[in-house]
């Protein structure tokens, strides 16, 4: 079906097609190649964030790892040991000494990192609090101290939350629960605070681009735009592996993400990082953008460039097709001069030249048949005359000599008009009432010389066929023809009936007798010569009949024989009612 339609179009659609066939391989092969590039470098952005992530985890893991062994060495620490156990023993000097000592050493601790915001160490023994922030309600901060403690075991190690605040807690000797820290004292209990805003500080420098998160067991830290959209992230991600490559990507809110996560089995963390699609592949896009603008300049491109190729191909082909057509349909009359020097000029007036000498051709073979016509009408009238002038003037006498005047009158009347008719050269066609008021005067005479022999009927003339102009003595040949062949050998009961049939877009006149008919061989040597094209030699009677309503008429025209159903012979002549068809020839 495609290549039907195909092969129906113009040459301006082809040309279209092709060329966007062609290139389509180069835009498909284009793209394939953008596609395999972004893929290379959206994996090398993802596996540099990916290390960058890495690094800044692991800085992170590794600084709290460090906190965290500074915590256990607290252990040892013979201040805090002595504040613990033995305070009581301790001089007021000494024990003063002892918390100052113990102060510095928080403070230390606590300016060697930026991650710890407050270090706090709690000496159950003599109610005591050392801490590097400031204490304004001993009792409360007893009391949360002992409850930062007991968190430990419901939020996991090492890092615990509190309201809303993060500690590392740890407790000498270790307790199991809030009820063993307050039924067994420890020696004392150190709660180091970390800065939630360096945490988020150092999330923010993770993922400029996104956002981060940090998450424990039953905690988690960022601001709360990273948390709520990380929290719908993670509920999409389900269980799948993240890697930090395209499969790890999201889509949320109609924008994809892509998700990057690192863990820490011994701090028992997991950090959660996305960043925007757009963000992370920013330029790649841009590059597809282009891409597809390219694609969308090189179509204008086809099309400017058919539509060229249309105006210096296609469009003189259309003409020159127009001009066949024109040709074809007989109108030869169109052929106009074009200034062109190019090859199309050439066939231009090569065209012309061709259609001038094949107009004067028609128009010679046109004359020629012309007077092929009036020549045979001229053969016709002379081989009508002399007999038939005879036979009259025959008939009239011996209607004189028996005083029939009557038929006398009829028979020269009529005689009269039979010979003006024929005799009037000046036209060589005629309407076609004209012709069967023609052959109704000749049948008058017959009827009168065969009366007692032959009988001839006519029907009428439907009016819609009077006007039509038909060649001259085209029906009283046929009917003569019956005359002369079909009911020659008849003695009596002759008959002869001319029939006119309305089908439509045609007259059919019937001239049916019921005579001998005609032998099968010589019947089918006159089908023979009426279905040639071109009859060689003399041509009379039906065959000129033939031969003159088909130069009229063309191919619609002209005559048929059969045997009639009672033996005779019947002869069909068909006038096509066509638009026009009243014009003369020579005008049309």
């Amino acid at each position: 079906m495609l290549r039907a339609i195909f092969q129906r179009s113009s040459i301006f659609p082809k040309l279209v097609a092709t060329f966007t066939i062609v290139i389509i391989p180069l835009f498909a092969l284009s793209l394939i190649l953008n596609e395999l590039g972004k893929m290379e470098v959206q994996s090398r952005i993802s596996a540099s964030m990916k290390d960058k992530i890495s690094y800044e985890f692991l800085s992170l893991e590794q600084e709290l790892q460090r906190i965290a062994n500074t915590q256990k060495q607290l252990v040892n620490d013979g201040e805090v040991l002595d504040l613990g156990s033995s305070i009581f023993l301790l001089s007021d000097y000494q024990r003063t000494k002892k918390i100052n000592d113990l102060h510095d050493k928080l403070q230390l601790w606590k300016d060697a990192s930026p991650l710890i915001r407050n270090v706090s160490v709690y000496i159950p023994s003599s109610d005591r609090i050392v801490t590097t922030g400031t204490v304004t309600d001993m009792a409360a901060n007893q009391v949360a101290m002992k409850q930062i403690a007991a968190a430990i075991y419901k939020g996991g190690y090492p890092i615990t939350q509190w309201n809303n605040r993060m500690y590392l807690s740890m407790t000498f000797p270790n307790r199991q629960s809030a009820r063993d820290i307050a039924n067994r004292p420890p020696l004392f209990i150190n709660n180091i605070e970390l800065s939630t805003e360096a945490l988020q500080q150092m999330l923010s420098r993770i993922s400029q681009e996104g956002g981060a998160a940090l998450y424990g067991k039953s905690w988690a830290v960022g601001n709360k735009r990273d948390q709520s959209l990380l929290a719908e992230i993670r509920t999409k991600l389900g269980d799948r592996e993240i890697r930090g490559t395209p499969d790890s990507s999201v889509a949320v809110g109609g924008q994809r993400y892509f998700v990057f996560s690192e863990k820490s089995e011994s701090m028992d963390l997991e950090l959660l990082t996305y960043i925007p699609e757009k963000a992370l592949l920013g330029t790649l896009q841009s590059y597809r953008i282009w891409f597809w603008l390219l694609v969308a300049c090189s179509l204008v491109i086809i099309l400017l460039f058919s539509y060229g190729i249309h105006l210096l191909i296609q469009r003189p082909l259309s003409m020159l097709v127009r001009l066949l057509r024109n040709v074809e349909e007989g109108n030869f009359h169109i052929v106009k001069k074009q200034n062109r020097k190019d090859e199309f000029g050439y066939l231009f007036s090569q065209f012309e030249r061709t259609v001038r000498k094949l107009k004067q051709s028609i128009d010679e073979l046109y004359v020629q048949k012309i007077r092929l016509q009036q020549t045979e009408l001229k053969q016709l009238q002379a081989q009508i005359a002399p007999h038939f002038l005879y036979n009259s003037f025959f008939i009239l006498h011996q209607l004189i000599v028996s005083y029939d005047n009557e038929k006398a009158e009829s028979v020269s009347k009529n005689l009269g008009e039979y010979f003006q008719y024929i005799t009037r050269n000046s036209m060589d066609e005629v309407a076609l009432e004209a012709e069967v008021n023609h052959v109704r005067s000749y049948l008058e005479i017959q009827n009168i010389r065969f009366s007692n022999r032959i009988s001839a009927s006519f029907t009428s003339l439907p009016d819609k066929f009077r006007t039509i102009l038909v060649p001259r003595l085209v029906l009283q040949p046929i009917i003569e023809n019956a005359y002369q062949h079909g009911l020659r050998d008849v003695l009596s009961g002759g008959r002869l009936v001319i029939d006119f049939l309305d089908r439509g877009d045609e007259l059919c006149i019937v001239v049916e007798d019921n005579g001998s008919g005609m032998p099968g061989d010589e019947r089918a040597n006159l089908q023979q010569k009426l279905s040639a094209e071109e009859v060689t030699g003399e041509s009379t009677g039906l065959i000129n009949v033939h031969r003159r309503l088909k130069i009229k008429f063309g191919n619609k025209g002209g005559i048929e024989v059969q045997t009639g159903p009672g033996g005779g012979f019947v002869v069909s002549v068909h006038i096509p009612c066509e638009e026009n068809s009243d014009v003369p020839t020579a005008d049309r």
